[in-house]
C-alpha cells in the first residue's frame, strides 16, 4: 500500500515536471518565430557561414565570444539542413533542455544530502529556470550565453556531486566538474571567473570539511591543470582582444549605484521590472505597483537567502554554505572590481549564471519552512512574479526590428539610392530581411565593409572589424554617395562611431534632411540632394 502510494506521488510529480517543461518549450518556440533577428544574432549568423578552420583560427581576431558556440551553431546547421539561414535558435532551446535536466539533478543532489523533500524543491526549482524571464529570453536567442548558462550548471552539478559523496567522493563528480569548467571557460570570455569561483569553493571544502586532506588536494591540483592547460588557448586570445577592450568606450564606468541596481535585478527578480511599465502602460499605478512588488519580492529573497544558510551551518554542511555565497554573490563583485581598476566587464547579463545556484538556494530554503500553507504561498508569489515578468520582457523587451527596418526602406528607395549602415555591423542582421537583389546592391557599410580589419584606428566598441568615422574617412563617404540622388542613413549608436559627425557634415554639402524613423535604437534618415 505504502509503495502504491509512493508511485502514484512519483507519477504525479514527474507528469507536473512535464507540463511545465513542454509549457515552457511551447512559449519558447513561439516567440522564437516571433521575434526577428537583431544585431548581435546578425552576427552569429555570419559567422555560421565560415569554415570550422575560420571559426577556430581568424574568427577570434575579431570577434569577443570563444568559436565553441559558433562551431556548434555551424555543426547544428549542418543537421538542420536548412538553407534559410534563420534556423540558429532552435540550438539555443535545444540547450535550455539539457540546461533544466541539470539543474533538476543538481537540485535533487543537495535535497537528498540535505535530507529535505527533494520532489518539492526540485519542481519548484524546474518552474524557476524554466520561466525566469531572462533564461527564457537568452533560450529564444542565437546567442552564447544560455550555453555559458548550460555549462555552468554542469559545473555546479558537478560540484554538488562532489561535496554531497562526503569521504566517497567518485570520479564522476570529478569528470563533470572538470569538463563543466572547461565548457564554462570555452562558452565565454568571462567564464573563466564563474568557474574559478567554483574552484574556490572546492578549496573551502578541502580547509573546512576534509581538513587540508592531501589527497583531495592532489585531485583538486590534477582538475586545476587540465582545466588550465586546455583553456590555455583561450588565455592567449583573451590577452590579444583585452587590448581593444581597454580602448572600447561603450560599456559605461561601474558606480555603486549601478552595482546596487544590478544585483536587485538579478537577485530579487527584478529584472523584467524595467519592461513592466512599457507592458502594462505608463501608468503611476503600474510603477508603484512593480515597486512595491519588487521590494517585497527582494525582502523575501533576502528572508529566505538567510534561512537557507543558516540551516545549512546548522546542519554542519559548511562547504556547501561556502559554495553558495561564492556561486551567487562572489562572481558580480568580483567583475565590478576588475572594472573598477581595468577594462568595464560590469554587464548585467554577464552576471546571469549566478542565477544557477541562487535559484538552487532558494528552491532548498523554502522546504525548510514548516508551514506547508506558508510555503505554497511564498513559491506562489515567485510564480506569479516570474509569469508578470516573463509577459513583460517577451511583449516588451528591446529588440531591433530589422524586418520592418528593411521593409521601409524597400518600400520608399529609389533606383539612384543608396543606403548607409553605420556602424558597418549593421549589414550582418540587414542582409537577412533583403530579399531583392536591387535593395541588395544599394546597400553600402560607413565608413568600409564589415570586417573592416586594419582599416583604422578607431575601434570605439573594442571590435578589430567595425571601426568608428574619423575626420580622414570623410573621403570615403563622398566616395559611396557620389551621383546618388537619395542617401538613406541607417545607424545605431551613431554619438558612439561617429562623434565628430563627420558623416552628417559630408551629406550637408549636397543633401538635406528629409524625412526621420525609429526603431528602439535604430534611427532610418533620408536626404535628398538639394
Amino acid at each position: 500500500m505504502q509503495r502504491q502510494q509512493n508511485r502514484n506521488i512519483q507519477a504525479r510529480h514527474f507528469l507536473a515536471l512535464a507540463v511545465v517543461i513542454l509549457s515552457s518549450l511551447l512559449i519558447k518556440i513561439i516567440n522564437e518565430h516571433s521575434l526577428p533577428y537583431w544585431l548581435d544574432e546578425g552576427y552569429t549568423a555570419w559567422f555560421a557561414n565560415l569554415s570550422f578552420h575560420d571559426i577556430w583560427f581568424w574568427l577570434p581576431e575579431i570577434e569577443a565570444h570563444p568559436p565553441v558556440y559558433y562551431s556548434l551553431v555551424r555543426l547544428w546547421g549542418i543537421v538542420e539542413a536548412d538553407e534559410t539561414g534563420i534556423w540558429h535558435r532552435s540550438l539555443s532551446i535545444f540547450i535550455s533542455l539539457l540546461l533544466i535536466a541539470t539543474t533538476y539533478v543538481a537540485t535533487r543532489k543537495v535535497a537528498r544530502y540535505l535530507q529535505i523533500d527533494d520532489a518539492g524543491a526540485t519542481l519548484f526549482n524546474s518552474i524557476l529556470i524554466c520561466f525566469s524571464p531572462v533564461i527564457v529570453w537568452y533560450s529564444i536567442e542565437a546567442r552564447p550565453y544560455i550555453l555559458l548558462f548550460f555549462a555552468y550548471s554542469l559545473t555546479v552539478l558537478g560540484l554538488i556531486s562532489i561535496l554531497s559523496d562526503g569521504e566517497d567522493d567518485t570520479l564522476r563528480g570529478w569528470v563533470v566538474f572538470t569538463f563543466g569548467a572547461v565548457l564554462t571557460n570555452w562558452s565565454h570570455h568571462l567564464g573563466g571567473i564563474f568557474s574559478a569561483v567554483l574552484f574556490l569553493s572546492l578549496f573551502a571544502h578541502w580547509t573546512v570539511e576534509r581538513k587540508f586532506e592531501k589527497r583531495f588536494f592532489l585531485k583538486i591540483l590534477f582538475c586545476t591543470i587540465i582545466v588550465l592547460a586546455v583553456s590555455a588557448p583561450l588565455i592567449v586570445q583573451i590577452l590579444k582582444q583585452l587590448l581593444y577592450w581597454q580602448e572600447s568606450s561603450w560599456v559605461a564606468e561601474p558606480t555603486l549605484t549601478s552595482f546596487v541596481q544590478i544585483m536587485r535585478r538579478i537577485f530579487g527578480f527584478g529584472y523584467a521590472d524595467k519592461y513592466m511599465d512599457v507592458a502594462f502602460g505608463g501608468y503611476s499605478v503600474v510603477w508603484a505597483a512593480r515597486i512595491g512588488l519588487g521590494i517585497l519580492v527582494s525582502l523575501v529573497s533576502g528572508a529566505l537567502v538567510l534561512l537557507g544558510l543558516c540551516k545549512l551551518v546548522q546542519q554542519k554542511k559548511v562547504s556547501l554554505a561556502c559554495f553558495f555565497v561564492l556561486s551567487c554573490f562572489a562572481v558580480p563583485v568580483i567583475s565590478a572590481l576588475i572594472s573598477f581598476l581595468g577594462p568595464n566587464i560590469f554587464l548585467e547579463r554577464t552576471l546571469l549564471p549566478g542565477l544557477i545556484p541562487y535559484f538552487l538556494l532558494l528552491s532548498i530554503s523554502i522546504e525548510y519552512i514548516d508551514k506547508s500553507t506558508f510555503r505554497n504561498a511564498v513559491k506562489a508569489l515567485y510564480i506569479v512574479v516570474i509569469g508578470l515578468g516573463l509577459f513583460a520582457t517577451l511583449r516588451a523587451a528591446e529588440k531591433e526590428p530589422w524586418d520592418q527596418i528593411m521593409a521601409s526602406i524597400d518600400g520608399e528607395a529609389r533606383e539612384n539610392d543608396v543606403i548607409l549602415l553605420l556602424p558597418n555591423d549593421l549589414y550582418l542582421p540587414a542582409r537577412l530581411y533583403v530579399d531583392e537583389t536591387q535593395l541588395a546592391a544599394k546597400i553600402e557599410s560607413v565608413p568600409a565593409e564589415y570586417p573592416a580589419q586594419t582599416f583604422s584606428d578607431f575601434y570605439p566598441d573594442g571590435f578589430p572589424a567595425v571601426p568608428g568615422i574619423r575626420p580622414e574617412d570623410a573621403d570615403s563617404i563622398r566616395s559611396l554617395i557620389k551621383g546618388k540622388d537619395r542617401v538613406f542613413l541607417v545607424t545605431r549608436e551613431e554619438a558612439l562611431f561617429d562623434p565628430n559627425h563627420v558623416t552628417r557634415s559630408v551629406l550637408a554639402e549636397e543633401y538635406a534632411s528629409a524625412t526621420v524613423k525609429q526603431w528602439d535604437n535604430i534611427h532610418v534618415e533620408r536626404f535628398d540632394r538639394r
